[in-house]
């Protein structure tokens, strides 16, 4: 079975056993669907905004220069408790890197930018703390299951023959990352609620290398370097759930006239 299979199954079950749970509930903690929207900070406390390859010769240096990037997707929350809910979702998580590439000896510079996209299903535990009867304070703490469907390549021709290739080359095609986040809402009956928060994502492990492949014959020689690149960020994230309708009460066995 393969591996991206066999981690969605537990998860699936998971996501049925609260759908349940709330049912039986009669949904007294109500459930929200809303959209969420992040941009991607990178940062060295918690990742590298800039690193260094060099191949073993040190003919070739190369920087792989960490970009703001962006995250959109669908969230939703599962209401467990009065002030817990279990949150989770799946979002497409774009990275940007600017990867430079110079040989001084031999007067070659380039320099491209690369975008690495990835697919991230979060699941957290969402603790509130009411402030007022409308805004409330959230914490949340939980793991993602993060896929990149492929690796990204592009290339440059500082010289005819010679041909610079830069890469994002991922270490695995499925991994795990630690979800931390805090924040604000303010929720309305009418209008929904509103969710202006920060977060930070770390992987468990690097999820790609950085490559550069110095190309200088037809033959195929070359030259080349890569690094695994620290890929945590940081997310100022905006999130908005549609307001959920009210139920309509039951008549039951009372009789329309009297």
């Amino acid at each position: 079975m393969p591996r991206s299979i066999s981690i969605s199954v537990p998860v699936f079950c998971v996501l049925s056993f609260l759908s349940i749970t709330q049912k039986q509930k009669k949904e007294r903690f109500p459930s929200y669907f809303g959209i969420t929207a992040s941009p991607v900070i990178p940062n060295n406390f918690i990742g590298s905004v800039h690193t260094e390859l060099k191949d073993n010769s040190g003919a070739m240096t190369a920087y792989f220069d960490n970009k703001w990037g962006f995250t959109f997707g669908g969230t939703i929350r599962i209401g467990l408790f009065k002030y817990i809910s279990m949150e989770t979702g799946i979002s497409q998580v774009r990275r940007v890197y600017q990867a430079t590439v110079s040989m001084p000896d031999s007067n070659i510079y380039g320099s491209q930018k690369l975008a690495l996209a990835n697919y991230d299903i979060p699941l957290n535990a969402l603790f509130y703390v009411p402030l007022t009867k409308k805004w409330l304070a959230d914490a949340s703490l939980g793991i993602s299951l993060t896929h990149y469907p492929s690796n990204v390549q592009d290339s440059m021709h500082p010289k005819t023959e010679r041909t610079i290739f830069v890469q994002g080359r991922r270490t695995e095609r499925t991994y795990f990352a630690f979800n931390a986040g805090i924040g604000l809402e303010y929720r309305t009956l009418k209008a929904g609620t509103f969710f202006l928060g920060f977060g930070a994502k770390v992987p468990f492990k690097p999820p790609f290398f950085g490559v550069s492949i110095f190309r200088y014959s037809k033959k195929g020689d070359k030259i080349s370097a890569y690094k695994p690149l620290e890929a945590g960020y940081f997310t100022i994230d905006f999130r908005y759930f549609i307001p959920t309708p009210k139920k309509k009460k039951s008549l039951g066995n009372k009789p329309l006239i009297e």
